[in-house]
């Protein structure tokens, strides 16, 4: 009799650590799922940003240009100071 109570101690022991390690594989999939998430979205972020930030850098250049052949047209180039020219590389 006493070794059924054995197997039987540890087909329950058993059970509890199926069930424990179950939840476990449940709780990680989850903090993967959000991580994957939060990756995403900060990469969706970034994208947004740096999209915007070059149009905003190319609408600057645009404007530069615009600037210095208005200038040219008006023959005034010369007269500006270095400090407002566009810089050159």
């Amino acid at each position: 009799m006493r070794l059924k109570e054995e197997l039987s101690e540890m087909r329950k022991s058993m059970e509890e650590l199926t069930a424990e390690l179950h939840e476990t594989n449940l709780a990680i999939r989850e903090s993967l799922k959000l991580t994957s998430d939060s990756i995403k979205e900060m990469s969706d972020t970034f994208s947004k940003t740096l999209g915007d930030t070059l149009k905003v850098m190319q609408d600057m250049r645009v404007q530069v240009d615009i600037k210095d052949s208005v200038l040219k047209s008006l023959g005034i180039e010369g007269l500006i100071p270095d400090i407002f020219k566009k810089k050159s590389k």
